[in-house]
């Protein structure tokens, strides 16, 4: 289980992929690396280092809905046993809206080392989260149980994100969007318990990696006196929160087609029900030349 760390607030930096991000900008997006990322705490020190385990194909075809493990190391020595397993399984593209179990987005947080990607081996779970039958709306939402998911009972926390826009130059560059952590299942009378912020890109090298890679960074401010599941829980949210809106292959790429070459950028993405309509401005650079 995590450690106590001085401090409310965690900085989660997602490490960039300079492979993936020039073939994605050059319009060949099938090279999908594995995500690493740092977890920082408020004394600047890694807390936690995760690393993405995956199968290269299902990644490079399916990614973010690929099947998927996060082992997470205490520090920033991967080479030390985890303390932490956070498992993904493989999901079905989200549709609107999201009926269905499979569609829904997910991660089960395991005590300690669990070889959950090759082996379904299951450990003690430490909380468990997912999207609602129906994405939250036109909030991108989800479910937050301490221990495992039970659709029967309310969760303990609810997390919601912006509405309808998220994503995108737009949602990145300029208006990055905030998630609030909320007692039980949420609602706008409920006191926002805790924050997850997608950051703002700082300066031009920042505006860059936000344009051409998948790479993320968030704050996190945990609630006051948080148990160390609820640290977990919201720690797992925000990956997910990752995963789920924020890793296109850079918002702005070639799209080669059979008659012309366009530069694609996403402006933003629009989110209805669970399902995410990318807004795309199309500029097109070359074409065959018609004759005469």
């Amino acid at each position: 289980m995590p450690h106590e760390v001085a401090g409310e607030i965690y900085y989660i930096k997602q490490k960039v992929d300079y492979l993936e991000a020039i073939t994605a900008s050059l319009g060949f997006q099938c090279c999908e690396q594995s995500n690493f990322y740092s977890i920082i705490d408020s004394k600047g020190e890694v807390a936690y280092t995760a690393e993405e385990k995956s199968g290269c194909l299902c990644r490079c075809c399916c990614a973010p809905n690929h099947k998927f493990q996060l082992d997470i190391h205490e520090g920033k020595e991967v080479k030390s046993e985890p303390v932490m397993t956070m498992y993904h399984p493989f999901k079905f593209p989200p549709c609107c809206p999201i009926c269905c179990d499979i569609q829904r987005g997910e991660i089960i947080v395991y005590d300690g080392k669990v070889n959950a990607y090759d082996d379904d081996e299951k450990g003690e779970v430490i909380s468990h989260v997912k999207q609602p039958v129906g994405g939250g709306g036109f909030h991108p939402s989800f479910q937050v149980w301490e221990g495992e998911a039970n659709d029967d009972k309310d969760p303990t926390y609810t997390v919601e994100g912006p509405c309808c826009c998220i994503g995108g130059i737009c949602g990145e560059c300029f208006f990055p969007p905030t998630f609030n952590v909320k007692a039980g299942k949420g609602g706008e009378e409920e006191e926002v318990l805790s924050e997850i912020k997608k950051d703002k890109p700082e300066g031009l090298g920042g505006a860059a990696k936000t344009m051409l890679t998948d790479a993320d960074n968030f704050t996190i401010h945990m609630p006051n006196g948080a148990s160390t599941q609820t640290r977990a829980a919201i720690l797992a949210t925000s990956l997910l929160v990752d995963y789920a809106f924020f890793e296109e292959d850079g918002n702005c790429y070639l799209a080669h087609g059979t008659e012309e070459t366009r530069l694609v950028c996403r402006c933003c993405n629009l989110y209805c029900y669970g399902c995410i309509c990318p807004c795309n401005l199309n500029i097109p650079l070359s074409g065959q030349q018609q004759d005469g």
